[in-house]
């Protein structure tokens, strides 16, 4: 059988979705390693990509994440091209946890434009 992705690049595509999957669910490593019965620096490894992590602890990681498999597998499947996200500010995560739960549609628009504004401002020269 011939795979055109080498074992690293699934490691790091999904160990960046445990990543991506925990924090906006709001666990921390420590909390997802106690879950699974890893240790703490075992799953920072697997969300590094410097680990596989098996097939029995990725079904640990969904239940204790509660999401679906597939969103732990996303980027994977054969034809979809590899994207390993940039990684995101703990800031920046938050926000987008948060953003969604902002019930006025006109306040999130707002808040958006504001961001827009605020990173405008600062990629401009003569801002420090």
């Amino acid at each position: 059988m011939n795979n055109t992705k080498s074992t690293s690049d699934i490691d790091l595509i999904i160990g960046a979705n445990i990543h991506r999957t925990r924090v906006l669910a709001g666990v921390s490593r420590r909390g997802l390693a106690k879950a699974v019965g890893l240790s703490f620096s075992q799953i920072k490894k697997c969300e590094d990509g410097q680990r596989r992590i098996s097939a029995s602890s990725i079904v640990a990681v969904a239940k204790a994440l509660n999401c679906s498999l597939d969103q732990l597998w996303k980027g994977i499947e054969p034809g979809e091209a590899i994207a390993v996200l940039p990684a995101q500010s703990e800031e920046a995560i938050t926000v987008s946890r948060n953003f969604d739960r902002i019930p006025s549609s006109s306040q999130r628009e707002a808040i958006a434009s504001l961001i827009a504004t605020l990173a405008e401002a600062g990629a401009s020269p003569g801002y420090a």
